[in-house]
């Protein structure tokens, strides 16, 4: 199970190409005594299978606005009542207000951390801008080597954009010189996004075009060893015929928990936007858990998987691994949940281009 926490939507940070609205970026706060009443009720939850794997995932806006007080209350009270589970803990951040007490915190109870970075300072600085549109690149370089002396390791999300185009290998160099695992993930189409899609927005042809650049030179790079997580979980889905990626989970609603700041309980993380109040499962200000996943096994998003089941994506290749996608990334075009996802047409070519790599290699 992934229970994804948004303590905040708020963020101290304004890039282009965010996927919540500015409206929806407000200060609002969940308290740690809800935080805690969330937690207990998903570990009564998992009481009868201790071992079912539990990752609690912190997401935002920016996390780190909850602030140090409130993460060393509930990171102690985790390892307290999930001393026997089998659980992780990560947190995803722009990086900006990380410091050395926030650093040892992580280290002191194994904190995975993942950051935002989208390469060298004349891309980066494009488009992860302060709210005076001052980039951002010296503030959180700054940032990264300060972890690196304290020895806190951490993962990267890159967002591709058109300011990625032609630039692939500069920003393969880029990661590899800094040592830091990546994964390249495509602009989508929403918040604050679409009031700058032309600028920055791609066609699934640029997209699948740079993806497949990138995953060659991750490939048959035999000097740097820099982890790209999505590349490895497709071409080891191609291998296995299975995937572990919620991107392509089967049926994504099985695994996944989202909490809002405003205790609603949504499909994933990506629906906590103020437009998407109304696809909520429920409220656990006023509704436990127990009632809402109940509410979830009937619902249309959770009989998505049916309908694509039975679409012509059934006799797609990759069916096994792909699984019609994300479904925030299917609805996000159409508005309707038994879509699949947009970037269907980019995946096929990613694939197919992995599947003929490992081909070559002997290994598919």
């Amino acid at each position: 199970m992934i229970l994804i926490l948004k303590p905040t939507l708020a963020c101290n940070i304004s890039c282009k190409y965010c996927y919540l609205s500015a409206e929806s970026k407000t200060s609002n706060k969940f308290d740690v005594k809800f935080a805690k009443s969330v937690l207990q009720q998903v570990k009564d939850i998992l009481a009868p299978n201790k071992k079912r794997r539990l990752k609690i995932l912190w997401h935002g806006g920016e996390p780190l606005l909850w602030g140090i007080k409130n993460y060393t209350e509930i990171f102690a009270y985790i390892e307290k009542e999930f001393e026997r589970y089998n659980y992780s803990i990560s947190i995803q951040t722009n990086l900006s207000l990380i410091n050395e007490d926030f650093i040892d915190l992580f280290l002191k109870y194994k904190v995975s951390v993942g950051c935002s970075l989208d390469g060298p300072k004349e891309i980066h600085d494009t488009q992860r801008v302060t709210r005076k549109g001052e980039g951002t690149f010296d503030l959180i370089m700054e940032k990264v080597e300060l972890c690196r002396e304290k020895g806190l390791k951490l993962g990267c999300i890159v967002v591709g954009t058109k300011k990625h185009i032609g630039k692939i290998p500069l920003l393969y160099k880029f990661m590899c010189d800094n040592n830091i695992g990546f994964k390249f993930n495509p602009i989508f189409n929403a918040g604050e996004a679409k009031k700058n899609i032309d600028n920055y927005g791609l066609t699934l042809d640029e997209y699948a075009t740079m993806a497949i650049e990138l995953f060659d030179l991750w490939f048959y790079d035999n000097k740097n060893k820099i982890n790209n997580s999505v590349f490895a979980d497709i071409a080891s889905g191609l291998i296995s015929k299975k995937t572990s990626h919620c991107l392509f989970d089967k049926n994504c609603q099985d695994n996944i928990l989202a909490i809002a700041p405003n205790g609603d309980v949504v499909p994933c993380g990506r629906f906590c936007d103020d437009g998407l109040k109304q696809y909520a499962y429920g409220n656990l200000h006023t509704e436990n858990l127990n009632s809402i996943l109940k509410k979830i096994k009937i619902s249309d998003i959770y009989n998505r998987y049916k309908c694509i089941e039975e679409s012509s994506c059934s006799k797609c290749e990759f069916f096994a691994i792909c699984n019609g996608g994300c479904l925030y990334d299917g609805f996000a075009k159409t508005g309707d949940f038994k879509s699949k996802t947009f970037l269907c047409s980019a995946y096929k070519k990613i694939y197919s281009h992995i599947s003929n790599r490992l081909k070559e290699e002997k290994l598919l």
